[in-house]
């Protein structure tokens, strides 16, 4: 069972990582990281308790949009972000020095958004009675690790190439969203 557990963390802890790979490149404190990971981790964790409880209500009704909606929103930040980091390429007056951050609002929203899947594994883990608060932990914890290192990874990543692989993190947000269609 411990290993199913940690397969479950592992698999749905991914797009957090992707995510956090995506935000990272712009700076991140200490604490703002921290946040993220926090936020990260309780959505999937309280995703799949949710997913748990509403596939014992409505099972169709969520598998059937979900997707759709975690496409769209991931596609619509990513456009975003290209869009900001499109403008301040060709502005070519960017102070070096001048560091930008993402808001809390824009956490929240990412960490909300790649939790969608967690919502459809909970509908089966309810399906099959799987002690749901066990699972719900494991893959928050996965997810707050996942995004923590991918935070790490972009900040090492972003210190070499430069502000301009801000674009990049909103491409990989926008396929993201894609890969959720196939969900």
């Amino acid at each position: 069972m411990v290993i199913e557990l940690l397969l479950f963390a592992f698999v749905l802890s991914i797009d957090s990582f992707s995510a956090a790979i995506a935000l990272g490149f712009r700076h991140f404190s200490p604490r703002r990281a921290l946040f993220f990971a926090f936020s990260s981790g309780f959505s999937e964790g309280l995703a799949t308790a949710i997913g748990f409880l509403l596939g014992n209500i409505s099972r169709n009704l969520i598998t059937a949009y979900d997707h759709w909606i975690a496409f769209l929103l991931l596609f619509l930040v990513g456009i975003h972000m290209c869009y900001q980091a499109y403008v301040e390429i060709k502005s070519n007056n960017v102070v070096e020095d001048e560091i930008r951050v993402h808001g809390l609002a824009k956490i929240l929203f990412v960490s909300s958004i790649t939790s969608i899947d967690s919502l459809g594994v909970g509908v089966s883990l309810g399906l099959i009675n799987k002690p749901i608060v066990l699972y719900s932990l494991f893959i928050g914890i996965g997810a707050f690790l996942s995004t923590y290192l991918g935070l790490f990874l972009a900040k090492k990543i972003s210190s070499q190439f430069g502000s301009k692989v801000e674009f990049i993190g909103g491409v990989v947000l926008i396929l993201l969203g894609i890969k959720m269609l196939s969900i």
